[in-house]
């Protein structure tokens, strides 16, 4: 019988009650391995992509898996700071406050990711300095390549612009598309996928050095052996055949080996960011 992953999805609505905060994980064992997921996309798609992927690693490692995540960004950090995940999907641990706890065991598959500030196609913006007071939308202040490093491009061009916080990427290029905005600043990755799903046209006016994918990253707590057949189940998925069907639904390229050292120049931007 598959092992069953619970998900808990915490929903960000004002016709909701606040929900309590999550428990932490122990790693008991019995009870399944937290597994925190950064506020990309909404809660509905998170699951969508991330549900099959912890089935597949349920099935394949003989451990449970529960998918979690604050109603933003700022809660899913906070929720990692408190070590409440026992892995998570993130790049958000390399910030002087998270670093150093979480160890990396493996990134999403894949090219680089590059930080881009786009404007529609027919924007009359044509260069950084045209965006000088300017409407940007950005995911929010958390965000890696989606904020800190086009801020850190914003702030050495010496403009000013309004940030507009859309809460994740898809937010701020729906704001894009809809001429909310005079720009927006997203991951290359999500762009490109967003741009072919929905027919937007746009222009680069901006886009940074390359950076290593999102990682896996795992808590001390959790035994060497556990960890280790998490990262083989997840950087094996890409040449086994049961994982075909899991990679294709959830528009997955697998995962590759990584390590802290892949994320240093990640570290050097946060250093630089000042808000």
């Amino acid at each position: 019988m598959r092992t069953w992953i619970t998900t808990v999805l915490l929903l960000c609505s004002v016709c909701l009650p606040s929900l309590p905060p999550a428990w932490a994980a122990d790693a008991t064992p019995g009870k399944p391995l937290i597994f925190g997921v950064l506020n990309q996309q909404s809660p509905a798609k998170t699951a969508q992509r991330w549900n099959p992927i912890l089935r597949y690693l349920s099935d394949t490692t003989g451990l449970q898996f529960q998918l979690k995540m604050g109603a933003t960004v700022q809660e899913t950090d906070a929720m990692m700071g408190r070590g409440e995940f026992d892995l998570a999907f993130t790049n958000h641990n390399f910030r002087k406050e998270f670093d150093g706890v979480y160890k990396v065991i493996a990134r999403w598959a894949g090219k680089p990711i590059y930080g881009v500030i786009a404007v529609p196609a027919d924007s009359p913006i044509k260069t950084l300095k045209d965006l000088e007071g300017k409407r940007v939308a950005f995911p929010s202040k958390g965000a890696f390549v989606s904020y800190a490093v086009p801020m850190v491009a914003i702030n050495a061009a010496k403009i000013k612009v309004e940030p507009v916080l859309a809460g994740n990427q898809e937010g701020a290029l729906a704001q894009l598309r809809a001429h909310q905005v005079d720009a927006a600043a997203v991951n290359s990755r999500f762009l490109s996928q967003y741009a072919a799903q929905n027919t937007l046209a746009y222009l680069d006016l901006y886009t940074s050095e390359g950076y290593a994918e999102l990682a896996i990253i795992i808590h001390p707590r959790i035994s060497p052996p556990e960890a280790d057949s998490i990262r083989n189940a997840l950087i094996g998925m890409a040449r086994d055949p049961k994982a075909a069907s899991v990679l294709e639904a959830t528009d997955s390229p697998g995962f590759d080996p990584a390590s802290d050292r892949d994320y240093d120049n990640a570290r050097r931007i946060y250093q630089k960011l000042v808000d």
